[in-house]
């Protein structure tokens, strides 16, 4: 089967029955959708770029927060998120400070970002409810369920895969050489 969408779609999206089509190109394509229309209403609103705001996002939420914790829950390179919390930084937006009795640098909003987050949770709000609009309690209910299912399949193929290079999670050790192979 060819990938043209002239023909009626890709072959992903013909494989019968429908239940058994591959999910993760649908849920790269929705995911990008979401990035598309969300990143430009914050430069709109916020003037902040769609790297900005993830970081501010995250560690608006999980603050105070290290370098690695957020390279870790943001998937990004941490010499890209140092430049771009350097910017945050700059702008006022972010302090970095030495805590007591601990090694490295935490990252924290300042009383100005603190605003920015705050308005970047009821942009967030705006677009969620845009997105769920026509959703019925019920639907959502179920989607949340099924949402919550991926989620753990997911994670759980992650942490069998020996090569991923996430370093919030453990690596599997390795299998032992069968004595006499």
């Amino acid at each position: 089967m060819s990938g043209d969408s002239r023909q009626g779609g890709h072959w992903f999206e013909q494989t019968q029955p429908p239940h058994r089509r591959l999910q993760g190109p649908r849920l790269f394509k929705i995911l990008s959708i979401i990035r598309r229309f969300a990143g430009p209403q914050a430069r709109r609103e916020l003037g902040l770029s769609d790297f900005e705001w993830r970081v501010m996002s995250q560690v608006g939420d999980r603050a105070p927060m290290s370098l690695n914790e957020l390279a870790a829950v943001s998937s990004h390179d941490k010499g890209q998120l140092s430049r771009g919390v350097k910017r945050l930084v700059e702008a006022g937006l972010l302090v970095r400070e030495s805590r007591r009795g601990e090694r490295g640098v935490f990252i924290s909003p300042t009383d100005e970002g603190r605003k920015v987050f705050d308005q970047l949770v009821r942009l967030a709000f705006r677009q969620n409810e845009a997105l769920i609009a026509g959703l019925t309690a019920e639907e959502l209910e179920i989607f949340t369920r099924v949402l919550d299912k991926l989620e753990a399949n997911a994670t759980a193929l992650l942490a069998s895969e020996p090569d991923r290079c996430e370093p919030d999670l453990p690596k599997p050790a390795p299998a032992k050489a069968r004595v006499g192979a």
